[in-house]
């Protein structure tokens, strides 16, 4: 039985994962219960040793300054890849996110320019470089996952889709930035799927986008959900042009094409399961 590592496990997507991983052995980032701090070397590395990490942990707070990026999303990360080369362990799937900042084409694929474009991102790109660096230097297997949108009830607050969904209850009022603004969202039943399908590959150094490949603008998602719900939301529009990063929507290709892995949930059929 493969047995595999989950770093932040007690997250959006990793408690899902693992409620979802079947026929492997699951290890966490706890001890007796405590969690392990990732920015404590001597502790990662009491870690039982593991066939593959999953590595999520990371902190995505919008308050947080440089170095509480820094030290969680990249010294983190690093003593990941240390514990993966202590123990001789052979593949790691790195979780990163949207870091392309303004897109100069679409659909956005994996060889777009990167463009950081804000604290969080930058991290985020940091990290990849160390994944780069220690599969160069110590052949570690890596899998780097870079996800749009992902969306689901359970996901914090802050996100539109989570805070929209709450809203149908409580009336409370939702910001809106820029309404014609297009996303692309995919449910994180799709994005657990692709995860545990690419966990059972095994490649050198591989970069993936992972989006549904269609992008809906903010009107046309709160349509949608008052359509389904029949009822209407309580909303406020600002804009934010100069900032804002009006289109995105990810070139699925490459992970379709070696994978033979589609999302099985529309938009709108994804929506219906959390509401």
């Amino acid at each position: 039985m493969v047995k595999i590592l989950v770093t932040g496990h007690k997250g959006f997507i990793g408690s899902r994962l693992i409620d979802t991983l079947k026929n492997c052995d699951v290890v966490t980032d706890s001890i007796n219960g405590k969690r392990i701090n990732l920015l404590n070397i001597e502790e990662v590395m009491k870690i039982q040793p593991v066939d593959t990490v999953i590595h999520l942990g990371s902190k995505t707070k919008k308050e947080l300054d440089w170095n509480e990026y820094y030290e969680n999303n990249v010294k983190g990360t690093l003593n990941v890849l240390e514990y993966c080369v202590k123990k001789n362990i052979k593949k790691i799937i790195f979780v990163s996110s949207y870091i392309y900042g303004k897109p100069k084409y679409y659909p956005i694929d994996e060889q777009h320019p990167i463009s950081p474009h804000n604290l969080y991102t930058k991290s985020k790109f940091l990290a990849e470089e160390l994944c780069r660096t220690y599969s160069e230097k110590y052949k570690l297997n890596v899998i780097i996952l870079r996800p749009f949108n992902i969306f689901g009830r359970t996901m914090q607050k802050k996100y539109l889709i989570s805070n929209l969904i709450e809203s149908i209850n409580t009336k409370e009022i939702v910001t809106i930035t820029n309404r014609n603004s297009k996303r692309d969202f995919l449910h994180i039943d799709d994005f657990i799927d692709i995860i545990i399908k690419i966990k059972d590959y095994d490649f050198k150094f591989e970069i993936f986008n992972v989006g549904s490949g269609i992008s809906y603008s903010f009107n046309e998602i709160i349509e949608i959900i008052e359509k389904t719900t029949s009822k209407k939301l309580n909303l406020r529009y600002e804009n934010d042009e100069k900032s804002f990063i009006h289109d995105i929507t990810a070139d699925i290709s490459k992970i379709k094409k070696i994978t033979k892995w589609n999302p099985k949930l529309s938009f709108q059929e994804g929506l219906e399961k959390e509401l």
